[in-house]
């Protein structure tokens, strides 16, 4: 599918291709198959959205395009429409009048508003074109940039904003952002606390970060410990992001597959990984290598769901293979061969700290080779 086009026409939502067009229930459902459209574009949508809808409809958005899909979007301008609200005259006359500055700022601020008189027979108290959110330029930014588009460029045209982004890599469950306040509290909190346990580190220790997304937690656990780190990630685009938005001269990044890790063993002094083993089906040789790569006495902080708070639901989990006990993970680290295994808590599967105890939807271990 090379184009589409979503739009808001008649209190409905259309979707038009080539050759054919058809309603959709709503603008925030899936459409497409995943990674299946180069250009979409979105005309006057999200005005009629609240916040939330249009959160899963831009990660709806993001999931329909291709590697390299590019989205076109045009909404309101808010501000503008603010502006003319301000310097309005409130008057009965203008009131009357369509073409006025107050009539014209209310339906640029909460849209027409068609079939929304009860006294008339067209009322309608479901089908009505009311608007539910507005946006200026840093909003419109913000949501593109949270569900991952990349290279945004937005254009402020008078009452309306035209943007356009480009989906530069799979998002699965990384977060992809060019901003620390963008990124998930409950991510930061486990880098946070890897940066804590690693205080000690020396600038001249090596740190590996595998399954490192784009790079936030690896440039974190550099300015934090002082140490050289090593960021690694299956995706090259996320290495790419990495390179350009989140690196300095204690970072490095490299494009690998975990399976192949081209690195020495008993050369780090610690070993970070987040919710990387529940992904992979060599999760037992995974450890093995961490363990490997580790020196004596060095440290690997890792993280994963909590099989006994957070029970594996394939079709909730979509790209996890499985989730562990604590007893799995802990027997699986000793078979590794670390002798010392501690574990700690996230309660919260979204903002949670990092605390002593075993009774997290998301458990970290720090095990000592």
């Amino acid at each position: 599918m090379n184009k589409c086009q979503l739009l808001r026409k008649d209190r409905q939502y259309w979707l038009k291709q080539a050759h054919s067009h058809r309603t959709l229930a709503n603008a925030w459902g899936k459409f497409s198959e995943n990674n299946s459209i180069k250009h979409l574009t979105v005309i006057n949508v999200l005005q009629y959205l609240t916040s939330m809808e249009a959160d899963l409809a831009m990660l709806t958005w993001f999931d329909s395009l291709t590697i390299k899909g590019e989205i076109q979007l045009s909404v309101p301008n808010t501000d503008y429409y603010i502006e003319k609200w301000q310097s309005a005259n409130w008057d009965n006359q203008d009131l009357l009048n369509a073409d006025s500055s107050a009539r014209r700022a209310f339906a640029g601020l909460w849209g027409a508003q068609q079939n929304c008189n009860p006294r008339n027979d067209n009322y309608d108290p479901i089908q009505q074109d009311i608007y539910k959110s507005g946006y200026n330029q840093a909003r419109l930014k913000l949501l593109m940039e949270r569900a991952g588009f990349c290279e945004i460029q937005i254009n402020v045209e008078g009452a309306q904003i035209n943007a356009s982004a480009i989906k530069t890599m799979h998002r699965g469950e990384r977060q992809i952002s060019t901003q620390y306040d963008q990124i998930r509290p409950d991510h930061l909190n486990r880098y946070e606390f890897a940066c804590e346990q690693l205080a000690g580190l020396t600038e001249n220790a090596q740190v590996l970060d595998l399954a490192c997304g784009v790079g936030y937690g690896t440039l974190m656990l550099a300015r934090h410990t002082g140490a050289k780190v090593t960021g690694v990630d299956i995706e090259q685009a996320a290495i790419a992001h990495a390179k350009q938005y989140f690196s300095n001269a204690n970072t490095c990044f490299y494009c690998q597959d975990a399976k192949l890790l081209d690195i020495s063993a008993s050369t780090q002094d610690a070993v970070v990984s987040f919710e990387t083993i529940e992904h992979v089906d060599f999760d037992q040789q995974l450890l093995d290598v961490f363990f490997k790569v580790l020196k004596p006495g060095g440290k690997l902080i890792c993280s994963t769901p909590n099989q006994d708070v957070m029970p594996f639901d394939p079709k909730k989990f979509e790209f996890h293979l499985k989730h562990y006990t604590n007893l799995e993970l802990t027997n699986m680290l000793y078979k590794s061969g670390f002798h010392q295994v501690i574990l700690f808590a996230q309660h919260d599967p979204v903002s949670g700290k990092v605390i002593p105890g075993s009774d997290g939807c998301f458990t970290l271990a720090i095990a000592t080779k």
